[in-house]
């Protein structure tokens, strides 16, 4: 064994070591950012859904408002989780979700939660 194989093998381990530890940070930091983008973009989604909602609020029963509202969530890509019309019909909340698409926080159960985001947007209806 001479000393030139055993530097090739240091140089190829820590070639190694360095390929697998930007492979890791960028899973890492691809997740991080959906998550982030996904609840950035959720929360306009909600006023908007809540702003396309709100135009007939005054006219329309609550089971119209709710089909409406999952209509306008869906074609956003969300799920509709709860419409809210206060008393006298002047501000309605619309409540939304949807998960972040992910490498790898979505396949396991203890972490897939975090790519679950929600948000609620508020409009009057006026």
């Amino acid at each position: 064994m001479n000393l030139h194989s055993d530097q090739r093998g240091l140089v190829a381990g820590w070639a190694v070591k360095l390929i697998l530890f930007l492979a890791l940070l960028g899973v890492v930091i691809y997740d991080g950012t959906a998550i982030a983008v996904n609840a950035f973009q959720l929360d306009t989604i909600s006023d908007e859904v809540a702003l396309e909602v709100s135009s007939s609020a005054q006219d329309k029963s609550l089971f119209t408002l709710e089909r409406e509202a999952k209509k306008a969530a869906r074609a956003r890509d969300a799920r509709l989780i709860e419409v809210k019309l206060n008393a006298d019909k002047s501000v309605l909340r619309v409540t939304i979700r949807r998960e972040a698409d992910t490498l790898v926080v979505s396949r396991f159960s203890q972490t897939s939660e975090w790519g679950h985001m929600s948000a609620t947007g508020k409009v009057s209806a006026d």
